[in-house]
């Protein structure tokens, strides 16, 4: 694994703003803990933060892929649903950019 940081680049008129993917992943990674039904995040193949990983396309569209353990109790559909709304709203507010997907991977169940 290199140790250059890969970043999201985001032209405007004054320059550019490079945010690096784990910036954006943490803030995808607090957004899904926050959501109630979420145990835990899972491990996932190159994450830049543990649970989450980070896309961009050629054109510049942003994807977002978070990992997570389901607390026994909940409905999983509903939870994964929640955490798409949550991690969208955060990483489009944090960020400004729009975020054209987030899939949601539930590796298992767990106690909260």
């Amino acid at each position: 694994m290199a140790d250059e940081k890969e970043y999201l680049d985001i032209q405007e008129e004054g320059g550019a703003i490079r945010v690096s993917f784990a910036a954006v992943g943490e803030i995808a990674a607090q957004a899904a803990l926050a959501v109630s039904g979420v145990a835990a995040l899972a491990a996932a193949p190159q994450s830049a933060v543990k649970g989450v990983t980070v896309a961009t396309s050629e054109i510049g569209i942003c994807s977002v892929d978070v990992h997570i353990l389901s607390a026994v109790g909940n409905v999983i559909a509903q939870v994964a649903k929640e955490v798409q709304r949550a991690v969208k709203t955060a990483v489009d507010a944090a960020i400004g950019i729009e975020v054209a997907s987030v899939n949601v991977y539930v590796a298992g169940v767990a106690a909260k």
